[in-house]
């Protein structure tokens, strides 16, 4: 096989359409390609990064996985050269082989029902759990050897992980096992959507790192199955400033126009357009820092946590008091413990029945004096894992999706005149962000865009994933809740839509000062508010400071 072949080679000026649709014109393409089309090259030390609005960012990957037609058609060997030269016996190795493989990061389930996020904490108390190294033997379904697998998590720097309960893993964690996942399976082309977002700073440079040495290390081996993959990066808008020393090529999407350049020509153009944008500053809020002001809203006073009969503890002495109005920013490395706190503070975990009243309180009474449907409708609260748990089948409209938040349920609810109101006021900021994301327009009535109303009676599940994100942070602050809890906010969202968020944020702090809020991030930018307004809660092993 000759070394030339590229991976992909998209021909000049490339039209990008759906699959059966009989019209090569470029009014209707998805996605239209420059002059020079798009060749990712085997043997080059070249890393690609692709970036721009989330409809095109899906545009392109969906072309990359053959899920979308190329026009013209790209002479032999096709649109992917190298891969189509594969000998039948590389190809036969795996049953399971996919040489171009997607690895995306938040993602619903697939049959789209309702998944109880809240499950972990009570499945840790049983012992027969399948441990981290069980679960991937079983998800790997075909045999590979031990050695192998440990070879490959030395590499993403969690081969501690591999006896733990695969419960029991932090979001981080389970990130960076996915990406070991992926590279066990040989890929010779790997698109990994957003990485980096849920990991922390240490573990965003080594993954960095890493990602980068397997990149430019594709082509040092002529063994082909044993190359290391080729790695496309698919990135949201946010930090494009700081992407990754091996990212030497950038693909640029915006309405359906694709751009291809080096990312010195990307990150020029992209500064000049974020120093143009200076002027459009948002108006800041003067936040409590409320040491002794306001009403205590959480207590926590000496609280561990720990599983394995003591072997493991997660939580060592946290103290820790919220008062009304009050700005928290919570942060901690991957693992630290935010989640097993976090849980606590929303009543999920069973230990926050049974830890003494005098060391956990919740508005000022202990959990187990607070019914859990009451609980509900006083926090509000979205995360990773709400999105990925939202029922998809049940055909919630965003009316209903966003007016379940008022109980803090997963299902429709009764709603008053005042609710209604309050929802489609919700919405009516947010109209724009709401439209269709297509670029086909075939009427000047759909140019237009829908109406409020056509917009609350879609379905949740017909919106894109950035979209369902926002109908979600909507559905947490409905209810104008007690305490707001914000964790990894704007993960999956477009940034100009988490831009929008934090304006409703502002006007809702404005109008209801009570309400306390806690952001879990590790991005200081993920903040809605100025570096030292608000008051921090750092997690190092389970324990606790406060800035």
């Amino acid at each position: 096989m000759s070394k030339s072949l590229p991976l992909v080679r998209f021909p000049p000026n490339a039209l990008i359409h759906r699959l059966g649709s009989p019209n090569t014109s470029i009014s209707t393409a998805l996605l239209r390609f420059p002059e020079q089309g798009w060749t990712i090259n085997k043997d080059n030390k070249e890393g690609w990064a692709i970036v721009g609005d989330s409809e095109g960012r899906k545009l392109a990957i969906d072309t990359l996985l053959s899920r979308h037609r190329i026009h013209p058609l790209t002479p032999p060997p096709g649109p992917f050269p190298y891969l189509s030269n594969l000998p039948s016996s590389i190809k036969g190795e795996l049953s399971t082989y996919k040489p171009i493989r997607h690895l995306a990061f938040s993602r619903p389930t697939p049959t789209g029902e309702f998944t109880d996020f809240t499950a972990r904490y009570g499945a840790l108390l049983e012992e027969d759990k399948l441990t981290f190294l069980e679960n991937l033997l079983k998800t790997l379904n075909y045999s590979i050897e031990e050695k192998e697998i440990k070879k490959v998590m030395k590499l993403m720097g969690i081969e501690n992980l591999l006896n733990l309960p695969n419960i029991s893993l932090s979001s981080g964690q389970i990130r960076k096992s996915r990406i070991a996942l992926s590279l066990l399976t040989k890929p010779l082309l790997l698109i990994l959507e957003d990485p980096m977002s849920g990991l922390d700073f240490k573990s965003r440079k080594e993954v960095s790192k890493i990602l980068g040495n397997l990149n430019n290390n594709s082509n040092n081996n002529n063994n082909n199955n044993n190359n290391e993959p080729r790695i496309i990066l698919v990135i949201r808008d946010k930090n494009l400033n700081n992407l990754p020393d091996w990212i030497t090529n950038v693909v640029e999407i915006k309405s359906g126009k694709v751009w291809i350049g080096s990312k010195n020509e990307f990150l020029s153009s992209y500064s000049t357009l974020e120093n143009g944008n200076e002027n459009t500053k948002i108006e800041e809020v003067n936040f409590r820092k409320g040491e002794e002001e306001g009403k205590e809203v959480v207590k926590l006073d000496k609280v561990s946590v720990s599983y394995g009969e003591g072997s493991r503890p997660v939580l060592n002495e946290i103290s820790w008091t919220i008062r009304e109005g009050e700005k928290w920013h919570l942060v901690g490395a991957n693992g630290s413990g935010k989640t097993t706190l976090l849980s606590l503070i929303l009543g999920h975990h069973p230990r926050s029945y049974s830890i003494p009243s005098e060391s956990l309180t919740l508005f000022n009474k202990a959990r187990r004096e607070i019914s859990t449907v009451e609980l509900k409708s006083m926090i509000g609260h979205t995360s990773p894992e709400i999105f990925i748990a939202f029922p998809r089948n049940m055909g919630l409209s965003a009316y209903q999706t966003i007016g379940s938040g008022f109980k803090g349920i997963f299902t429709r609810s009764q709603l008053n005149e005042n609710q209604k109101e309050r929802i489609l006021n919700l919405l009516n900021q947010v109209k724009d962000l709401l439209q269709p994301t297509t670029n086909l327009k075939v009427n000047k009535e759909e140019e237009e865009g829908m109406k409020l109303k056509e917009i609350a009676l879609k379905e949740f599940s017909h919106f894109t994933h950035s979209q369902q994100n926002l109908l979600l942070f909507l559905r947490s602050i409905i209810g104008k809740p007690n305490l707001l809890i914000l964790d990894e906010p704007s993960q999956g969202v477009d940034e100009i839509i988490w831009e929008r968020c934090k304006l409703i944020l502002k006007n809702e702090w404005k109008n209801n000062p009570k309400m306390s809020t806690i952001v879990v991030s590790h991005y200081q930018d993920e903040v809605p508010w100025r570096e030292g307004q608000g008051r921090v809660l750092k997690l190092d092993k389970g324990r606790a400071t406060m800035e």
